[in-house]
Order: C-alpha cells, then sequence, then structure tokens
C-alpha cells in the first residue's frame, strides 16, 4: 500500500506531569499501531503549519467541567466524498475506547476534574478543522469512540448542506448528545479562550 497525503496523522496531550508519561505509554500501546499497520504519514510539522491549529497548551474545560488533561488525535484528509469516506472508514477501527480505558486504568483523575477526548480533522482541499470534544469517562471509553465517529457524520452532513462557516467547526458531545449545529472559530486557543468564559459565567451563578 502506498501513502497518500490525505492521510496524515499526529497526537497531541495537554494536562499535568502525571498525566502525561501515562498517557503517552497508553498511546504507545494501543493507537500508534493502527496507523503504523496501515497507509498513513506521521506528519506533525504539517499540522503546525495550519494556522487554525494554533494553541498553547494549557488545559481549560469543555460543559463546564474542569479538565485535567486533553488527549488529541489529529487527521489530516480532504472533504471530497470519496477521500473522506475512505478515511473515515479506516478511523471507525481506530481503538479510541481502549485508549481511553486504558488510560483511566493506569492513573487517578483529581476528584471534580475530568479528561476531554478530541478528535481534530483538517480538510485540507477546504481549508476546513473540524473538532470533535467529548468527556471522558473511566469505562466508558467504546460509548465515547462510537459518539466520536457519530459526530464527524453529523460534522460532514452540516458542511454539506450549509458549507464551510469559519476555519474551525467544533461539535461537543455532552451527555451522549452531539450538537448538530458547530460553533464557529478561528483557532483552537480561541476555542480555549471561549472555554475560559464559561467558566466565568457559570461561577457567576
Amino acid at each position: 500500500m502506498t501513502t497518500t497525503p490525505n492521510a496524515r496523522y499526529t497526537f497531541g496531550f495537554h494536562g499535568s506531569m502525571h498525566l502525561l508519561l501515562p498517557a503517552g505509554e497508553v498511546q504507545e500501546e494501543t493507537v500508534e499501531p493502527f496507523f503504523e499497520n496501515g497507509d498513513w504519514l506521521y506528519d506533525p510539522h504539517y499540522f503546525e503549519q495550519i494556522p487554525a491549529l494554533f494553541e498553547r497548551r494549557q488545559p481549560t474545560a469543555l460543559g463546564g467541567l474542569d479538565i485535567a488533561g486533553v488527549v488529541v488525535c489529529f487527521i489530516g484528509t480532504c472533504f471530497a466524498k470519496k477521500i473522506f469516506d475512505e478515511v473515515y472508514e479506516r478511523t471507525l477501527k481506530r481503538p479510541i475506547g481502549a485508549q481511553l480505558d486504558k488510560l483511566f486504568n493506569k492513573v487517578e483523575i483529581p476528584a471534580g476534574k475530568t479528561v476531554e477526548y478530541r478528535d481534530v480533522i483538517y480538510l485540507e482541499d477546504i481549508d476546513l478543522v473540524v473538532v470533535v470534544r467529548a468527556v471522558a469517562s473511566k469505562d466508558a471509553g467504546q460509548a465515547i469512540q462510537n459518539q466520536v465517529m457519530q459526530a464527524h457524520r453529523v460534522a460532514y452532513s452540516y458542511i454539506e448542506q450549509y458549507g464551510r462557516k469559519g476555519p474551525i467547526h467544533c461539535h461537543k458531545i455532552i451527555g451522549g448528545s452531539i450538537s448538530a449545529v458547530p460553533e464557529i472559530f478561528n483557532t483552537l486557543e480561541e476555542i480555549k479562550q471561549h472555554d475560559r468564559s464559561e467558566i466565568k459565567q457559570l461561577s457567576r451563578r
């Protein structure tokens, strides 16, 4: 099989040091073999050049929950339906559930905090980043995996119907519900600033 420029990937993790090492170990045990055994190109530099992916590395919150760490997978592909369908079918098989379950078994998450899983897909031909965000919890890895994959279908359908509305379309999964209409942002850093604003508003209530 040959590697195509429409199947790039890299990983990311934001969070405290006590989570960083086990998160890396779990990634190496579960997700990396999936990509290494397929026709994917590991290319972190590619993603570093995308302006919309600018972000400082401190986690914040999702849905008002304090985030201890953010597990991130970046994939580069195209919106063209044939290419997207091929990549989507392959990404369905990613062991996201096993990755999250192993992480929760390796580390104790501080009380009052949670872990966010974030899928980031860059659609190069239309210069659009789709971000899917989900709150992960212990023993719910497979459910999160199923919801993330469904969220990508929701995101794709939205783009088909309404087109690109900004550099980033962000879909949240909260309580198992997927936001059908994305929030629009310019950068990942802007998402973080939005999260901080939500925390401040909640703290005033």
